[in-house]
């Protein structure tokens, strides 16, 4: 992984500061050939330690750092880069510890806010960076078991994750593409659909979203197994993370086939589905059909 200067790609995400500090210590170690084992000695600590630092379990302390980095073979002149990074990605991200977000899902709003890019495939439901604020109410009122306040306050999240599409400098870049059922699917009342779906419309204006739909008629594909979002990263050399969801919470998939298979199963999908502009002229013949 290269050793790109935080000045030159700005830290957006505490979050993805704490994973590229993760990663980039693992490919230390395995460049100086080192083990785990090897590292732990050197920090008088366990080896189940190192392996915790590497997966994110646990974080770094400086005097972990301090030691280890010199150790791995990091000139001194370039621990205090590595400690810079590491004090930034301590910091608190807006989304850390609020409410309106479970823990579980903490860690992707993290990752999401410090992507450069995110290829989304979605059969569900139009993903949270596209809603409007009534199609998102809908969806997160339906089977809720908190109060009105609650609820509001989870809307108002999820619209402010939508700010990174926005951002003036280094804005996130989306590429969705939404299965017709997505479309057709009502979601609260035929207003908020209406108003939902001319949302869409309109996103083709925009530089930092590209939109296609998968029409029906284009039949079987390996989306049918399920969503998917592979996120990628502004450090060169990150081979990014992909992001699965259930009832029961989130999975994080980073080994090199997996990324591989997705990655693959998206340029497919986008290869199938329709263009941008006729996946507008559809969403706009549905506008049409709920008048």
């Amino acid at each position: 992984m290269a050793e790109t200067p935080p000045e030159a790609v700005p830290l957006l995400s505490p979050t993805v500061g704490r994973r590229w500090l993760a990663q980039e210590f693992r490919r230390l170690r395995e460049a100086a050939n080192m083990t785990q084992s090897d590292v732990a000695k050197r920090l008088r600590c366990a080896s189940t330690k190192i392996t915790h630092l590497e997966s994110m379990r646990n974080t770094f302390n400086a005097t972990d750092l301090e030691i280890a980095l010199p150790f791995l073979g990091v000139p001194p002149e370039r621990v205090e880069w590595y400690l810079r990074i590491w004090e930034a990605s301590r910091e608190k991200g807006w989304w850390d510890g609020s409410q309106a977000i479970p823990s579980w899902f903490s860690f992707y709003v993290g990752l999401e806010w410090g992507a450069s890019e995110i290829h989304s495939w979605d059969m569900g439901y139009i993903p949270g960076l596209l809603q409007t604020q009534g199609y998102a109410e809908a969806v997160i009122t339906d089977g809720a078991t908190v109060n009105d306040s609650a609820i509001n306050e989870q809307v108002v999240t999820r619209l402010r994750r939508q700010e990174a599409l926005r951002r003036r400098e280094n804005p996130l870049r989306l590429h969705a593409i939404l299965d017709e059922s997505v479309l057709r699917r009502r979601v609260g009342s035929p207003q908020v659909m209406r108003d939902q779906l001319r949302h869409l419309a309109t996103l083709d204006e925009g530089p930092t979203i590209t939109l296609q739909v998968m029409p029906f008629a284009r039949g079987e594909h390996r989306g049918q197994l399920g969503s998917f979002k592979w996120l990628g990263f502004p450090q060169e050399g990150d081979p990014g993370v992909v992001y699965l969801e259930n009832q029961g919470g989130g999975l994080y998939l980073e080994k090199s086939e997996q990324l591989s298979r997705f990655r693959a199963d998206f340029v497919e999908l986008s290869r199938r589905a329709l263009a941008p502009e006729a996946s507008i002229k559809l969403i706009n013949s549905l506008l049409e059909e709920l008048g």
